[in-house]
């Protein structure tokens, strides 16, 4: 018996212990350290060092948060739908929109360290077809932080709906 129990306590000590399930998801954050003015949905922030972290939310969207690097003020709050890509990379990596004008690069994605799936940033509408049409691809979009549609802008100012939260209907009480 001593021989079957020393056997299980050297296969748990090996064994991996999944550490990406969902339950973990709200702890995520990365450091973004940027030479150039980046735009968040809603700020621009200044060259510097920036934490980036999944608000713990029981919304149904993904709230990201943008802090200083003392993670002592909140400088931006933005939604993001989840995005894909074909390898994880070790390190948190952050895509940006490549417009041809002068000025801020907004953001576009952030990738945890090691994870497939990532946040696509959501911007007002408005401020999307702007990057859509000087980048010349898709920009998401919503004009509505917890229950507008978001919508994909094209290049040509089309809007692709994306996801369309549930409706909430009232229930009526049996008769």
């Amino acid at each position: 018996m001593q021989f079957l129990s020393a056997i299980l306590y050297i296969a748990l000590a090996f064994s991996p212990f999944p550490q990406d399930g969902p339950g973990f998801e709200w702890n995520r954050k990365s450091t973004l350290s940027t030479d150039r003015p980046v735009e968040f949905p809603g700020a621009v922030l200044e060259p510097g060092v920036y934490i980036v972290r999944l608000r713990d939310t029981s919304e149904q969207r993904s709230v990201v948060e943008v802090l200083d690097k003392d993670e002592t003020q909140v400088l931006a709050t933005a939604i993001a739908v989840p995005d894909h890509r074909q390898r994880p990379d070790d390190n948190s990596e952050f895509t940006f929109h490549e417009i041809k004008k002068n000025g801020p690069v907004p953001v576009r994605t952030w990738y945890f360290s090691g994870d497939l799936v990532g946040w696509e940033f959501v911007y007002p509408k408005v401020r999307a077809k702007e990057i859509a049409k000087d980048s010349d691809s898709h920009v998401m979009a919503s004009n509505s932080t917890k229950d507008g549609p978001i919508v994909a802008v094209t290049p040509n100012g089309k809007e692709v709906v994306i996801e369309v939260p549930p409706t909430q209907t009232a229930r009526q009480k049996p008769q």
